[in-house]
């Protein structure tokens, strides 16, 4: 790394911290007093609310780190800018995209290492946040226990253990069921997919079955309608929602929606979201740095700053609502994702080639 760009980055090394902290901070305290009144009626120990907080960072990180980035990236420039070691820096020849160049070579890096840890953490956490809440705090008793996007279930004659593919319950893999009497088990039924159709009938794929009244004989079957003495009604009562699935479930669920004809829009989109994870964070800090170069002049710092904090605000919301879109299907996930990246890049390109002095 080259001296002037060392010296651009080293405010970055205590703005960044910071931000995070603040902007982190912030999210606590909202869900520390939306939770409050919850907690207090439920009359559960403090020390489980923060253990509800702890596994909620992970989701914490995820929210802020694109506008806590694209914050701390502008201060440094701010600060930079602020002892004219930016004017200096201009006058000796160096281009708005020179200088911007190191900002944006350690954002993405920063925002990898970032991706790599929330693909480690965050479904673990989500899920054990949401199952700290229901069940430990709100004491619901769940029918149902879910570990590491697993389910079993455990009914008055019947065993249960399969994979859900949605948050339903109509969808699951790895099915398999036990049906079971005072003088233990009658059926044994296996299946790599199963699919609710009505009242008490499944649709089973690719599978064995074996019964005791033909002496638990293995049978396979391609695909077959199986009555079966549960529906998704009381199957789920801790939902799995897709940000506590990792990226091969999400595949799975994605690949099986698809093969049922049915929309997958949703795990498409938050499949997307997390690939282009790192991009994002850049995108959101492109913008806001191209404006604050493209004012100068008196108040050129006062006016930078705030629509640089603008931009950062405009492209975190445009991001957001990329995602909306494309996982309630007004817009194809594919279409919605580049329009989503290309706009913000096309902008910034625009301001530095055109409007930074």
């Amino acid at each position: 790394m080259k001296l002037y760009q060392r010296y651009l980055l080293s405010p970055l090394k205590l703005l960044l911290p910071l931000m995070m902290v603040a902007l982190s901070g912030i999210y606590l305290l909202v869900e520390f007093f939306e939770r409050l009144e919850d907690v207090l009626s439920a009359r559960a120990p403090v020390g489980l609310f923060l253990l509800y907080l702890l596994y909620k960072i992970p989701e914490i990180l995820a929210q802020i780190w694109p506008p806590a980035l694209a914050l701390a990236a502008l201060s440094s420039l701010a600060l930079v800018a602020r002892g004219h070691e930016l004017l200096a820096l201009r006058t000796l020849g160096f281009s708005p995209g020179r200088i911007l160049k190191p900002y944006l070579a350690a954002g993405f890096l920063l925002s990898l290492a970032v991706s790599g840890f929330l693909a480690l953490t965050l479904p673990g956490a989500s899920y054990r946040a949401l199952s700290t809440w229901e069940v430990r705090i709100k004491g619901h008793r769940p029918q149902t226990i879910l570990s590491s996007g697993r389910l079993f279930f455990v009914g008055p004659n019947f065993l249960l253990s399969a994979t859900p593919l949605e948050p339903r319950g109509e969808y699951l893999a790895d099915f398999f069921y036990v049906e079971r009497e005072d003088s233990g088990p009658v059926a044994y039924i296996y299946a790599r997919r199963a699919r609710y159709l009505k009242g008490r009938k499944w649709l089973l794929e690719k599978g064995l079955s074996a019964r005791k009244s033909r002496n638990f004989l293995p049978r396979s079957f391609d695909r077959e309608e199986f009555e079966i003495a549960f529906s998704p009604e009381v199957l789920l009562s801790v939902k799995q929602p897709l940000k506590t699935l990792a990226l091969r479930a999400l595949f799975e669920r994605y690949r099986f929606l698809r093969a049922s004809g049915l929309q997958a829009s949703e795990p498409l989109s938050e499949i997307l979201f997390r690939l282009l994870y790192p991009l994002i964070g850049l995108l959101v800090m492109a913008p806001s740095l191209a404006l604050f170069l493209s004012f100068r002049g008196k108040r050129a710092l006062a006016k930078g700053l705030s629509a640089g904090i603008l931009a950062v605000v405009l492209t975190y919301a445009w991001f957001i609502l990329v995602k909306i879109l494309s996982a309630g299907g007004r817009v194809e996930p594919w279409l919605a994702f580049s329009l989503g990246l290309a706009l913000p890049a096309l902008f910034a390109i625009l301001v530095i080639r055109r409007y930074a002095y």
